[in-house]
């Protein structure tokens, strides 16, 4: 039997970019995927509990995937061991089957739901769910500021870290890698932005060992690791990619062949640090507190924004809520964990 191993990550990332998802490589790690539809507040979340818990019981490995709208409700839930996921595959994440039937599934909680009721609420319900765009629209425009700040930081880093210094430090994190064994490629976030701020799973990525990036903030250190994750390809060995929570292009730990590189600060974790040109950082130290203190602004502008909008979506939750039949999710619950792998 597998190992028991309960981890909490983010599929998801309200981004720069907007909101930015890897569910398809979720996919990718199982052999079925249930994925469930409705509306808020249908119970997906509390039929992937049901499904995490029963896997827990037995023992097995289970993955937690937490939205990051809300932290405390679900986006998956993976059995790995199984090669079984449950999904949810509403907005902003919609899911659809690959192959109908034969891998994937679709479980309507829909059909719980009083729609005659809910109809007559249509006005209320519309209203509620442009201001929750608005909300985010408002997020997303606060996180592009935001990276702007984080990115000017980083170009006074570049210069100050120079070509040979840039070459060093990425022959040292390369110099770290173990050879590890075969196997393929998985991608999440260890960090999301949230409505509560950024909210990080560290001890759901750590590994056998683990090295950390000494850098100040701002430092790039997503070349580093982009560096190391090209190795491990070239070489085939397993990864596990986890990207940054504000620009998803960019990486902030990769853990190759049983070795994390992060750029956490890890207790008892040995470290690797750039040298950078002192005479440069003091040059431009006004700038980068600037560019620090607008930064922090700017994502707490962005979280205050995703607050408000967790605050309509309960509202908004509250007529589904109404609206459900519960008894009837109850039974649609009990035949879910009857037929499970």
């Amino acid at each position: 039997m597998a190992m028991q191993r309960i981890r909490h990550l983010f599929p998801g990332s309200n981004t720069a970019a907007g909101f930015v998802g890897f569910y398809d490589d979720l996919r990718g790690q199982a052999r079925r995927a249930v994925i469930l539809k409705g509306g808020p507040g249908v119970g997906k979340s509390t039929l992937m509990r049901a499904v995490g818990a029963h896997y827990e019981k037995l023992g097995e490995p289970v993955l937690y995937a937490a939205c990051s709208g809300d932290p405390d409700s679900l986006d998956a839930v993976l059995a790995p061991a199984r090669g079984f996921l449950i999904l949810d595959g509403t907005a902003p994440h919609i899911v659809d089957p690959i192959l109908p039937g034969a891998a994937d599934g679709i479980l309507n909680l829909g059909v719980c739901l009083n729609e005659t009721q809910l109809n007559s609420q249509h006005g209320e319900i519309n209203a509620l769910s442009r201001a929750i765009s608005r909300r985010y629209a408002q997020a997303y425009r606060c996180l592009r500021a935001a990276l702007a700040l984080r990115q000017d930081a980083a170009a006074v880093y570049d210069e100050a870290l120079g070509d040979n210094e840039k070459k060093r430090l990425t022959r040292q994190a390369l110099s770290l890698l173990p050879g590890g064994a075969e196997g393929a490629e998985s991608h999440f976030f260890a960090q999301a932005i949230t409505c509560r701020g950024t909210l990080q799973q560290i001890d759901s990525i750590l590994s056998d060992s683990a090295c950390c990036i000494d850098a100040p903030w701002g430092f790039d250190v997503s070349a580093v690791l982009q560096a190391a994750l090209t190795h491990a390809r070239l070489h085939h060995t397993a990864r596990r990619v986890y990207h940054d929570p504000l620009d998803a292009s960019a990486l902030a730990h990769v853990e190759i062949g049983g070795l994390l590189l992060t750029s956490a600060v890890l207790m008892d974790a040995p470290c690797i640090a750039p040298e950078l040109d002192q005479a440069i950082l003091r040059r431009e130290s006004q700038r980068l507190a600037f560019d620090k203190a607008v930064y922090d602004l700017t994502l707490n502008q962005a979280v205050e924004a995703l607050a408000d909008a967790k605050r309509l979506h309960d509202s908004l939750e509250r007529y589904y809520i109404d609206a459900m039949d519960y008894q009837r999710l109850d039974e649609i619950k009990a035949q879910l964990l009857n037929d499970l792998p």
